[in-house]
């Protein structure tokens, strides 16, 4: 990971003032348009929770103050971000897991994915465990459309990794919609990086064959 020199960061000053809060964190959710990129994935046999991770691994990677990490008063730039995210094991007991982010390669991402969530469910005795700041904490709530939801977090030390959780899969007439939520540390990124992040994300859902580009069947 690459420091930051704060003192000629053009962050440093809200970064000094919401980090010396209690609680510095803050939120957003968007109900986002996914009509397009939902029948892609059907018509693709891309599983959807799989699918909606690299997504959004995806755009999170293109809004730099989504890689941006605080360890031990400083910060750094992961330049990368990979994504943690849960599942269920045969118990239905949350586990954690892991896969690695390679931009433009959606096709492995996607295998790797399914492969890691296929061994979750055989885990007996999940381990969750936070050892890497390169990370982006991702989970889905597939029983509720919600229209807000928050997260467990560190105060001390501060734990800027971002929280990203979706929800159903929402119809609405000829419409299907998908809640997301979005925790960040608010000294990091402000609602402009958020917003950023969010049409990313919905150009993504507008236009599935780029996203997944290679992966659409003859």
């Amino acid at each position: 990971m690459k420091r930051i020199d704060l003192d000629h960061w053009e962050r440093r000053e809200p970064y000094r003032y919401f980090s010396a809060m209690d609680c510095p964190y803050w939120s957003m959710t968007c109900e986002l348009d996914v009509t397009r990129a939902r029948a892609f994935m059907r018509e693709n046999a891309i599983p959807s929770y799989v699918g909606t991770l690299w997504l959004v691994t995806r755009a999170a990677n293109a809004v730099p103050e989504f890689l941006l990490r605080i360890v031990d008063g400083a910060v750094f730039d992961c330049e990368r971000a990979h994504p943690a995210f849960t599942a269920l094991n045969h118990a239905e007991q949350l586990t954690f897991c892991r896969s690695e982010y390679t931009p433009g390669d959606a096709a492995t991402f996607i295998e790797t994915a399914r492969q890691v969530l296929a061994r979750a469910r055989t885990v007996s005795d999940p381990v969750l465990v936070a050892d890497r700041q390169d990370l982006i904490y991702l989970s889905c709530v597939p029983w509720v459309h919600f229209t807000h939801i928050s997260h467990p977090v560190n105060y001390q030390p501060q734990d800027a990794i971002p929280r990203i959780t979706w929800g159903r899969f929402e119809t609405r007439g000829p419409t299907m919609l998908l809640a997301l939520n979005v925790q960040v540390h608010h000294g990091l990124a402000d609602g402009r990086h958020v917003s950023l992040f969010m049409n990313h994300l919905e150009e993504s859902f507008r236009q599935p064959e780029q996203a997944f580009e290679g992966l659409a069947r003859p």
